[in-house]
């Protein structure tokens, strides 16, 4: 019995050690891929290419199709040729939606957003995809610890190993510098969508929760080394 379960105990860890290593090799195409095309970017003139993303927006509330359940009151409400101007002047007042046109005819209220969109150049291309580069790399260092894991748990004689154990703490603590890139590459992307530099302070709550996780288990286990040699030294 604890043959075989030592037995699947390797298998899934060589499963697993098999899937890292594709899943590595994945991410470093894409690190290559995200390097080559941040350094394009940055050799193209900065002016040369830019992109504007305009939201546009535009609503269209037809009273007319309520037919008898608008009452006269409110059709005459929306007859009033005033009832135009006292919109806009509603829509001036608030923050939100000055960036809107108005207009009232034949029982129908027509808003367009007008406000202009953000323009990006190469150069800020560039950072969104070193922004992708930073992040697959720490992906990679992840899943090169991951990998060590699984290869202990491929060749272990039980899972309680010292070297599992290790490997798992190791895990843990490849973890944590996630909320040092959270930081980074949240920085970059208010920077770029911003114009300016905004450093931007963020914890990554899930980061922090798997890594204390994992190293619970760590514990855990090395608990269970322990209560093994007990057991091994008493028989």
């Amino acid at each position: 019995m604890k043959e075989q379960a030592i037995a699947k105990i390797n298998k899934i860890g060589n499963v697993s050690n098999i899937l890292t290593n594709v899943c590595k090799a994945l991410i470093i195409m894409g690190m290559v891929a995200c390097l080559v095309g941040a350094v394009l970017c940055f050799l193209i003139p900065d002016k040369l290419v830019s992109f504007s993303l305009t939201p546009q927006l535009s609503v269209h509330v037809d009273y007319s199709v309520l037919g008898d359940m608008m009452t006269p009151e409110d059709r005459a409400a929306l007859n009033d040729p005033t009832i135009e101007e006292q919109l806009k002047q509603e829509f001036v007042t608030d923050e939100e939606l000055s960036g809107m046109t108005v207009s009232v005819a034949n029982q129908v209220i027509h808003l367009e957003d007008t406000e202009e969109g953000d323009t990006y150049t190469m150069h800020d291309v560039a950072w969104l995809v070193m922004m992708a580069f930073i992040m697959l790399t720490m992906s990679l260092v992840t899943l090169i610890f991951v990998g060590k894991l699984c290869k202990a748990f491929r060749d272990c004689d039980s899972p309680f190993a010292e070297n599992v154990i290790r490997k798992m703490q190791n895990l843990a603590y490849a973890l944590i510098p996630w909320t040092i890139v959270s930081i980074i590459t949240d920085t970059i992307m208010a920077s770029v969508t911003s114009n300016k530099f905004s450093m931007m302070f963020s914890v990554d709550l899930g980061v922090i929760l798997t890594a204390l996780l994992v190293l619970v288990l760590a514990y855990i286990f090395k608990y269970g080394a322990v209560l093994q040699q007990e057991s091994d030294e008493t028989l």
